[in-house]
């Protein structure tokens, strides 16, 4: 029998700017509403990855389940109706981040206890059950791995030297809290331009609220961005030299040319800030572009050997097994996750 939520729990706790902003805006839309555990369990996996449901009591179930894509970002409002049981069997690639607006979680671990207003996250990796009260209201942000590495990486200016880990849960009124309801409440108050351009619109939004998150939220480099690696000017230039011409494949030549300096002090610079090797550090920026390609990919004429053709991988056995290396997946699943998910979505649109 799962936790009934204590009767002291308010309806409407915190109810603030952000928090009205994340429900209310139009951006948030209908993806599910379904008293069938084994469709909630199926929406839910195609959200937020591996997903095992049970309810407290059979036939109770009321699932409303609302959100918005945001450039790679998932902004998600979670009811379940009834006491439930979530686990997360397997690893899935994502951060969530999770506000509590009304309720009672339960960590079945340990049996922490999350109450209204409290807010938690869930790693990447992490192996997770959550026993929930059934008037939770849950409010999400999930984030891809390799997206909040990279604001780390440009917040620090260097490479990561170790896993990246936030707290797991921060408490009501606090300054993590409040980072997250500004975020949501902020993604969610901006409109969908149907310009092309709004793509790099979303995508500065995003990384603003990937570093808003990592500067408020303790994590395991907060001490390190009080005194980031500041890049030589050198290694600055071939830095930029990189983004710029990657689908190119510059050799290490034109690289060190462009930035000033011999190939030796080239590498010991990249060695030094970024942790790899000028190559490496090519190879996984042509490598972040595919996937971002390969998830923003629209209509069914794309196809994998034209993405990664476009940066320059012609061997793509070669490319396909360094794909995998880096992200957990191959090329071909990222695309079609995402041909899954406007699947889902139009469908859950369709009158």
């Amino acid at each position: 029998m799962l936790p009934i939520a204590a009767a002291v729990s308010a309806k409407r706790p915190l109810q603030g700017a952000e928090v009205d902003a994340a429900l209310s805006n139009s951006r948030l839309v209908s993806v599910c509403e379904t008293t069938n555990p084994d469709e909630a369990q199926a929406i839910l996996c195609g959200v937020y990855g591996p997903h095992a449901l049970r309810v407290g009591h059979e036939g109770s179930l009321a699932l409303k389940l609302r959100g918005a894509e945001f450039a790679r970002l998932h902004l998600g409002e979670v009811r379940y109706g009834t006491p439930t049981r979530m686990a997360m069997p397997r690893a899935h690639g994502h951060w969530v981040f999770s506000y509590l607006r009304q309720g009672e979680v339960w960590r079945s671990a340990d049996q922490a206890r999350y109450g209204a207003g409290d807010a938690g996250v869930m790693a990447p990796d992490e192996v997770q059950g959550l026993e929930m009260s059934g008037d939770m209201e849950l409010l999400n942000l999930r984030v891809a791995d390799a997206d909040m590495a990279g604001a780390c990486r440009a917040l620090l200016g260097s490479d990561l030297a170790h896993p990246l880990r936030f707290a797991d849960r921060c408490g009501a009124g606090g300054a993590p809290v409040a980072a997250l309801l500004r975020v949501l409440g902020h993604l969610a108050a901006t409109p969908a331009y149907p310009h092309v351009a709004a793509q790099r619109l979303e995508a500065s939004l995003r990384d603003a609220a990937l570093f808003e998150l990592l500067l408020a939220w303790p994590n395991s480099y907060t001490r390190g961005f009080d005194s980031p690696a500041a890049l030589p000017p050198s290694t600055k230039r071939a830095r930029d030299y990189i983004h710029a011409h990657a689908a190119d494949v510059p050799s290490v030549a034109d690289i060190a040319a462009a930035a000033g300096v011999g190939v030796r002090a080239l590498a010991r610079g990249f060695e030094r800030h970024f942790g790899v090797s000028p190559q490496r550090y090519l190879q996984q920026y042509r490598l972040d572009r595919v996937r971002e390609e390969l998830r923003a990919a629209v209509g069914s004429g794309t196809t994998v050997t034209a993405i990664a053709a476009q940066w320059g991988f012609w061997q793509l056995g070669s490319f396909a097994a360094r794909y995998r290396e880096r992200f957990g997946e191959s090329p071909s699943q990222t695309l079609n996750r995402r041909g899954s998910s406007e699947s889902a979505q139009r469908a859950a649109d369709t009158p």
